[in-house]
């Protein structure tokens, strides 16, 4: 059946139809859609995710040094529940916990059932709120992507598939007992908390669709990831394993961004934001990581001294701490507290803990700095075959452009995993390189003592 419109009134309607037709050309050229987020397959339910995180939080919170300061907490939270309320695949099963653990070191991660820790660097280190927002909204990603059951699917996707579930519901007991015999643990370094690349992808695209429609720049997750690894390198490095390859995925969230509407007057700050920071301020700052988890059998060095002194080479000069030994080769010097160099089984000797400075001439002297550090990190993996990087950007080295490479590899120390900083910059023909090594449970701890080595660097003209 059709309806014919005659006189006026039909001749407005027709007019009003044209100009509704003409008002959606705009938004229809740029392509506008609605992202379709989809959880993986799950063999557990989402109350399932609410009682595991419950469980995996309690004991986490043993773990970790929370922090109880009221403001910064209540800020956080009320943050944080703005954020989730507009995320997909919210559960009302889900309790939305927001807590802050005391630490120098830039990291955040999420437990199932929405338990979301932020250490206490992200607020002293984000530029404002829309970067603080983007990191929560990122995590939030991950809670209702059901990433952390979803990885324990895959756990008995591997094992056997449902006849393997079946069994161990069988078997009774609660679920972190279930998911002991899988091999899954709930502690910090739960495999939970190993996500994927597409698994990161995912929440950097559900991350990023939360803040723009919570009225905050979309980008403002990427750029944190990008001033963190300029300006933070040493305390980033947990950061950027949990959150491997950042460059490749901001890319590719840019190029999706425009595609779900137009620009909208976006948020950055809060008096709220600038009260939580300033709260933080105040109080006293943050514990060391502890002792350095290194093999019983040997006594772990000194933690670097606060008193530093120059050390004036033909190439460069820098700052170490006075209670750090020199080694000097024809091309190299090595610095390294008492007990920071260590002898194998062999009787070889490497060192532990420390700067290895020294000169690398790359095949091609043509080469762009990029390229030479590619062609360094690959020759440095024929002895090291574990070695492996973790993040890579550019730095500013005393106004000299510099490469940052954060990187994980065997530790000489028995049964250690070593964190490696590597800084590489142009010198003539060659590559002057500087790596800041650390295992890696010690990491934090000398952290700041080579951020400030690294800000003392000053390279002769």
């Amino acid at each position: 059946m059709s309806v014919r419109l005659t006189g006026q009134f039909g001749s407005r309607l027709k007019l009003a139809l044209v100009l509704a037709c003409m008002a959606l050309v705009p938004i229809l050229a740029v392509g506008v859609s609605k992202p379709d987020f989809k959880p993986g397959y799950n063999f557990y339910s989402p109350q399932d995710d609410a009682d595991l995180g419950k469980e995996a939080s309690a004991q986490i919170d043993r773990q970790l040094p929370l922090l109880n300061d009221a403001a910064s907490v209540k800020y956080l939270t009320e943050l944080g529940k703005r954020l989730v309320a507009l995320a997909p695949y919210n559960r009302a099963e889900y309790a939305w916990q927001f807590k802050i653990v005391n630490s120098a070191e830039i990291n955040a991660f999420a437990l199932p059932g929405g338990y979301i820790y932020v250490n206490r660097a992200v607020l002293e280190a984000a530029e404002n709120e829309a970067q603080l927002a983007g990191v929560l909204a990122h995590e939030t990603g991950h809670v209702v992507m059901r990433h952390g059951t979803h990885i324990a699917s895959q756990a008995i996707l591997a094992q056997g598939g449902m006849a393997v579930l079946t069994s161990i519901i069988g078997q009774g007991g609660d679920m972190a007992t279930q998911l002991a015999q899988l091999g899954i643990g709930l502690g910090v370094n739960s495999l939970m908390l190993k996500y994927s690349r597409s698994a990161e992808t995912q929440a950097d695209e559900v991350g990023a669709y939360i803040l723009y429609q919570a009225g905050y720049d979309p980008h403002a997750m990427g750029q944190f990831f990008q001033i963190m690894a300029r300006k933070y390198p040493q305390r980033t490095v947990q950061f950027f394993s949990d959150h491997p390859d950042s460059e490749n995925r901001i890319k590719d969230l840019n190029e999706q961004i425009p595609h779900w509407g137009p620009d909208r007057t976006t948020k950055k700050d809060s008096s709220e934001f600038e009260g939580a920071k300033q709260s933080l301020a105040a109080l006293p700052p943050p514990p060391h990581g502890g002792t350095p988890k290194i093999d019983a059998r040997k006594k772990p060095p000194p933690l670097p001294s606060a008193n530093f002194v120059r050390y004036d080479g033909k190439i460069f000069t820098l700052d170490y701490p006075d209670n750090w030994q020199l080694q000097r080769g024809e091309d190299s010097v090595l610095m390294f507290p008492a007990g920071g160099m260590v002898t194998g089984a062999e009787g070889e000797t490497a060192q532990a803990y420390g700067l290895a400075v020294s000169l690398y001439p790359p095949q091609q002297e043509s080469w762009g700095l990029v390229d030479a550090t590619q062609e360094l990190i690959q020759s440095m993996r024929q002895s090291n075959p574990q070695l492996h990087v973790l993040q890579q950007s550019g730095l500013n080295l005393g106004g000299n452009p510099a490469v940052s490479t954060l990187m994980q590899n065997d530790s000489p120390v028995e049964g250690q995993r070593e964190t490696d900083h590597l800084v590489t910059v142009r010198h003539s023909g060659s590559v002057l390189t500087f790596i800041f090594i650390a295992p890696a449970g010690a990491f934090e701890s000398y952290a700041p003592t080579f951020d400030k080595i690294l800000q003392s660097i000053h390279l002769a003209r």
